[in-house]
């Protein structure tokens, strides 16, 4: 019996993102759930239970750094790669200590895809 593919949750304001991800993911062969705010990527991964959240880490309600830090304050240890237009040194320190990688934007489709496959091994 085939075993289901990895399921991510992909959270950006901007839809243009979301849309190019979630199409990059599943292409490349993962199941995609998206969500704009902070708000709703903790309720959407309370309840889909994904197997890697993409954060942005600047959204309109919530700081993505702060979402990563409730989810593991609340027991949740889902892999999370984070997203943003900060590509300070000290930014990209702050975003790996609560994050498991820190991706600056604009970045490649195939390099994304190849740290998602990376932090799910």
């Amino acid at each position: 019996m085939p075993t289901a593919p990895p399921r991510i949750l992909v959270v950006d304001d901007e839809p243009f993102i979301t849309d190019l991800l979630a199409a990059a993911l599943r292409f490349a062969g993962f199941e995609v759930d998206v969500a704009a705010t902070g708000t709703e990527a903790l309720e959407r991964a309370r309840v889909g239970r994904p197997d890697l959240i993409m954060l942005d880490v600047m959204l309109p309600d919530i700081a993505g750094t702060e979402v990563c830090r409730r989810l593991r304050d609340g027991g949740n240890s889902v892999p999370v790669v984070l997203l943003t237009a900060r590509d300070a040194t000290e930014d990209k320190v702050a975003g790996l200590e609560v994050g498991d990688d820190y991706v600056t934007k604009p970045f490649s489709l195939d390099e994304l895809v190849a740290r998602v496959r990376a932090v799910l091994r």
